[in-house]
């Protein structure tokens, strides 16, 4: 065992092994999880965890469009969307997935920073691919957004008390600084008419 408690790289289990067994505990013992994740062990294992929660949340909306059920958001199916469709996007979507990993961990981790946080960018980058299981609750029925949403700043709390050191309140606006310039910037876009109101909402509702 490594100091701080931590495994070291002859300890850690296989590659699937891991995705299942980090599943398990960040969803139960997100505390113990984070106290004891390695920050320095390479970004495959964190990406490989994230890429089974996308492929995860793929499948079940694959299979809603194939039999033609509602979203877990309450949204009827469309009569004109095939299960090809979706599957021809898989490429282009797991991309966008892999660049929100990491645009999303520069963000978070220029936050921790910013807050005084103390590990490096890899630990920030582990913290938000394992977050990323928060995801799952999306499937839930009408409430599944939300409660994703919630669970996800729950999580990243943890992280940046655990990571990076940090007291519960900075730990918890952490994630929302990243989330306040975004709608910041979007604000001025649309104060200054560079992103019409309108055509953002025909946008939304495409």
């Amino acid at each position: 065992m490594a100091e701080g408690g931590r495994p070291t790289p002859e300890e850690r289990p296989r590659l699937w092994e891991d995705v299942l067994s980090s599943g398990r505990d960040i969803i139960f013992r997100p505390q113990v999880f984070f106290q004891g994740m390695p920050l320095t062990e390479g970004y495959l294992r964190p990406v490989l965890f994230a890429s089974t929660v996308f492929l995860t949340v793929l499948a079940y909306n694959v299979v809603l469009v194939a039999t033609g059920l509602p979203s877990p958001n309450g949204q009827e199916g469309k009569d004109n969307v095939l299960p090809w469709d979706v599957l021809l996007k898989v490429p282009i979507l797991y991309a966008f997935w892999i660049l929100g990993l990491f645009l999303g961990s520069v963000l978070l981790h220029l936050s921790f920073r910013l807050l005084k946080g103390k590990a490096a960018f890899q630990g920030t980058f582990r913290l938000f691919a394992y977050s990323t299981v928060a995801n799952l609750l999306s499937l839930v029925p009408l409430f599944g957004q939300y409660l994703s949403t919630v669970y996800a700043l729950i999580l990243i709390m943890f992280g940046g008390r655990y990571v990076h050191g940090l007291s519960s309140p900075r730990s918890i606006a952490a994630p929302l600084l990243p989330a306040l310039l975004v709608w910041a910037v979007l604000f001025t876009l649309i104060y200054t008419g560079v992103l019409p109101l309108e055509k953002l909402k025909e946008g939304l509702r495409h």
